[in-house]
């Protein structure tokens, strides 16, 4: 081996051995850093654990298996939130950014089958964190993507049924992300570019009767779809009735499918919005069930535009629409039996402005076409300003033929009162406010006949079903009229809903009119 030879060797050798050393140097550098940011770096309210850190210095990432954090407060140390990771792996450090940029430039961060559990009820909010991101960050950090997979989280609060929120499966994946000392004080403590987000269940108790379960769901950048929604009453019809003090709907909610387009969302001056351009209900079956036998509610109850307008958090939703609806309405009155019904099915609705955003004069309007009691037609026009502070509101509508036995499956059970005859069309409008309606109604019908029923709901009390038909008109012609026209006023009763309010304002009419 001639001198040029081992010359060469001995300085690929000793090359060899500064890399491995150099390699292992970093290794050792960037571990202890870590591990300082770890232990030292966090807030002391923060307990951290982890099996083991492994540098890769080459291809600058690290990794940290089965590690553990728990929050606890401040204040009286109660832990509250409780996270579990089985690896996060962080790849693709950019050293040169690092040393000459003073920036940290990451490639992806992943996080492999999380688990999050926290207790809402032991927080305790902390008043120096206002103003203060929950960790001091001194250098930007630039994330190219971060993944979450296989994730469960889950929220707590008081009570035998403590499952606020639940979801399993649910994977997250976010691009171009940015955190700085600025951002990190925000609600949303980043800026992000493209956001992804996938689950194959979802639970929310939304109330402490109701609760919300969601199959599938999938949310892209400003695309949403949840599948197999369920709304519902978690106790039966006769449970409810003996937990409840006062009257409350029982509810049965199912959607197939529900696309929300053109989602923005976040924090203006620490006020949360929420915006959307489209949100599409796809074949909801709503059936609600209430029991007047158990007391009145005497709450004030707010029409929808006060509903909008007081709303803690600032929405616009510039279109909704209903697909093939249907709805079921039941109400007991009468302790002997369960109640009548009234049904609308082949219901498609269109609501634009249902926001609290927009300013005079422009209107919230919603344009339902459906069939009434199987088989009749019935449209409404209703248009409300949230803006308006007496909650005036215009509600339009028009149903075509109804045969009046068909209301006699919620007359008969509810009232002892058996129809016959029909109605051919009927107008109607009604111009209200929160406390007072007109309605202005006109009605072409013929052959109309009341039976009031005895006690047992069955036989016919002939008396009192002769004295009420001496006062109800039969037919609608008048001096050569086919309609026959009223107007009508009413007071609304504001212990009761918006519903109630339409009712008994067309009665007021329907009263005025036949009698």
């Amino acid at each position: 081996m001639n001198k040029q030879i081992k010359r060469a060797f001995y300085i690929v050798f000793t090359l060899g051995i500064v890399f491995i050393i150099a390699t292992i140097s970093i290794n050792i550098f960037l571990k202890n850093k870590l591990e300082s940011f770890v232990n030292e770096r966090l807030p002391k309210n923060m307990i951290r654990s982890y099996d083991a850190i492994t540098v890769e210095s080459f291809g600058g990432s690290l990794s940290i298996t089965n590690a553990s954090l728990i929050i606890k407060n401040k204040t009286d140390s109660l832990k509250h939130t409780f996270i579990n990771v089985e690896k996060l792996k962080i790849s693709h450090i950019s050293y040169w950014d690092y040393l000459f940029k003073d920036e940290i430039h990451i490639e992806t961060i992943s996080v492999e089958n999380p688990i999050m559990a926290y207790y809402k009820d032991r927080v305790v909010p902390s008043t120096d964190t206002v103003n203060k991101g929950i960790i001091d960050i001194y250098k930007p950090i630039f994330v190219k993507n971060i993944r979450i997979d296989n994730s469960k989280f889950v929220i707590y609060e008081k009570g035998k049924d403590s499952t606020k929120l639940y979801t399993k499966g649910l994977s997250v994946a976010v691009t171009g992300i940015k955190i700085d000392k600025n951002t990190v004080r925000r609600k949303i403590p980043m800026i992000f570019d493209n956001y992804k987000a996938t689950s194959d269940s979802v639970f929310v108790k939304v109330s402490p009767y109701e609760n919300l379960t969601v199959k599938d769901f999938a949310l892209e950048n400003t695309v949403a779809i949840f599948k197999n929604l369920r709304l519902h009453t978690k106790y039966s019809k006769t449970q409810l009735s003996k937990i409840i003090t006062t009257e409350r709907d029982h509810y049965d909610l199912t959607l197939k499918k529900v696309t929300v387009e053109g989602i923005n969302f976040g924090f203006n001056n620490r006020q949360f919005f929420a915006q959307s351009k489209k949100v599409s209900l796809t074949a909801p079956s709503l059936e609600i069930y209430r029991d007047k036998l158990a007391a009145d509610d005497l709450k004030t109850k707010p029409l929808y535009s006060k509903m909008l307008r007081e709303l803690p958090f600032e929405l616009t939703v510039n279109s909704l629409r209903i697909e093939d609806a249907k709805i079921k309405y039941e109400e007991r009155v009468k302790a002997e039996n369960m109640g009548g019904s009234i049904t609308f099915n082949n219901l498609n609705a269109a609501i634009s402005n249902l926001s609290n955003t927009y300013k005079s004069p422009e209107k919230t309007t919603i344009k339902i076409e459906a069939n009434f009691m199987d088989s009749t037609p019935i449209s409404v026009d209703w248009s409300f300003d949230v803006n308006n502070k007496q909650d005036a509101f215009l509600f339009q509508g028009t149903l075509g033929t109804l045969a009046a036995n068909k209301m006699n499956n919620f007359t008969e059970p509810n009232l002892k009162v058996r129809l016959e005859g029909k109605t051919n069309k009927t107008f109607f409008t009604i111009d209200g406010n929160n406390s007072t309606s007109t309605t202005n109604m006109k009605i072409s019908y013929s052959d109309f006949k009341v039976k009031i029923l005895q006690q047992d709901g069955r036989k016919k009390n002939t008396v009192l079903s002769a004295i009420a038909n001496i006062f109800i008109s039969k037919n609608s012609t008048e001096n050569g009229d086919s309609y026959k026209k009223g107007v009508a006023e009413a007071k609304r009763d504001k212990s009761k809903s918006v519903f109630n309010f339409l009712w008994i304002s067309i009665k007021a009419a329907l009263t005025k009119i036949m009698i």
